[in-house]
């Protein structure tokens, strides 16, 4: 086991398996968001949908969100045409951080900032490459903690389901 003095965060994140859902809006990218997941060494755990045909988006989030009840420390990602429904949803509950973020600085600060475990993306507003770079930015980047924890426990704190 790695002691804190030599732990490498992104060689831990890669180690690890990566939640992953989308509606019909999002089935394209997330299929992208897959291959190139397994391809950087995870292992991407699909949560649905698993077609284009019409579905909600807020029926995946949900599903993402009982995955995080049986094991609240990891992350997922979460796709669909813009990634508020998926956000919005997630974030109703408890255990889930889930933050929108179009572009890999704002996964950056999301996470060193908000300790964000979710990953909410909006497939019609970025395509593949910025999706994979937002992805990389998200897993690659820890939380600073600090004064940063003070709000990611308020937050905590608030509730949810």
């Amino acid at each position: 086991m790695a002691t804190l003095k030599n732990f490498d965060y992104y060689e831990f994140m890669q180690k690890t398996s990566v939640l992953i859902a989308g509606d019909h809006r999002g089935f394209g990218l997330k299929a992208k968001c897959i291959e190139w997941l397994g391809s950087h060494g995870y292992a991407p755990l699909d949560l649905g949908t698993h077609s284009e045909e019409r579905c909600d988006a807020l029926d995946y989030a949900k599903r993402m969100a009982g995955e995080f009840q049986v094991n609240p420390d990891q992350v997922g990602i979460l796709i669909c045409g813009s990634g508020q429904a998926m956000a919005m949803t997630a974030n109703r509950y408890r255990l889930i951080r889930a933050a929108l973020c179009l572009t890999p600085l704002m996964a950056v600060t999301s996470r060193e900032h908000n300790d964000t475990n979710v990953l909410a993306m909006g497939a019609d507003f970025m395509d593949e490459a910025t999706a994979c770079k937002t992805i990389d930015a998200f897993l690659a980047t820890p939380f600073l903690g600090g004064k940063y924890a003070e709000r990611r426990d308020k937050l905590t704190a608030l509730g949810g389901l």
